[in-house]
């Protein structure tokens, strides 16, 4: 058993933005949520992720407490605000005194200028920036890691890295035995191609992925 959705529902203003879901998902599920805007996709991603608290329902995973569970997943998405005053590397130090980082994490495994690691993230471009957010989430060890539009603001040259470096990170880790992949996109083949199968927000499956 990997995650469990029991009827998990996400209702505003008495509309269901996510109806109910239930359904169980394998230890190492690689899951895609397709979507244009405003299709509930980064919704459902934020209810994974404990940030939005559910209508109704519940969801389990073997290696997540219910009551640590927004700080034992791992998330990033375009609503996701750095500390632009720190540099990457003051960043990265401060995340992972509170986060274990997985082995393979390593500053100098992004693709950024040497000299950048020492220059406030204000100064950095979206890409630049999109980078760090993604180095930060896929390097955290997480038992569930959850995407949203990684390939946001990403020239040919960052999602070849974000495909290398997502790929090098899926296996489980000495604290965790599983590792579960979600990827809401608005289906860029680039952002889901460690994916095996894929839903709509609604819980409809979708194929061929």
């Amino acid at each position: 058993m990997g995650l469990v959705l029991s009827n998990l529902r996400k209702n505003y203003q008495g509309r269901d933005v996510i109806p109910a879901w239930n359904h169980e998902f394998s230890p190492t599920a690689r899951v895609a949520i397709l979507g244009g805007n405003g299709s509930g996709k980064s919704t459902f991603l934020k209810l994974l992720s404990g940030q939005f608290s559910p209508s109704q329902g519940l969801m389990s995973c073997p290696e997540i407490l219910a009551e640590d569970w927004a700080i034992t997943v791992s998330y990033t998405g375009p609503h996701v605000d750095l500390q632009e005053a720190f540099t990457p590397r003051e960043l990265f130090a401060q995340h992972f005194q509170w986060r274990p980082m997985r082995p393979e994490a390593s500053l100098d495994r992004i693709p950024l200028p040497a000299e950048a690691l020492d220059r406030p993230l204000r100064d950095f471009s979206s890409g630049m920036k999109q980078r760090v957010k993604l180095a930060l989430a896929i390097w955290t060890d997480a038992p569930l890691l959850l995407l949203d539009e990684p390939c946001s603001h990403l020239d040919q040259a960052g999602m070849d890295w974000f495909a290398a470096c997502l790929g090098a990170s899926l296996e489980p880790t000495e604290r965790f035995t599983h590792r579960l992949l979600f990827v809401a996109s608005n289906h860029k083949k680039e952002e889901t191609f460690a994916c095996t199968e894929a839903f709509l927000p609604t819980g409809s499956s979708v194929v061929p992925l």
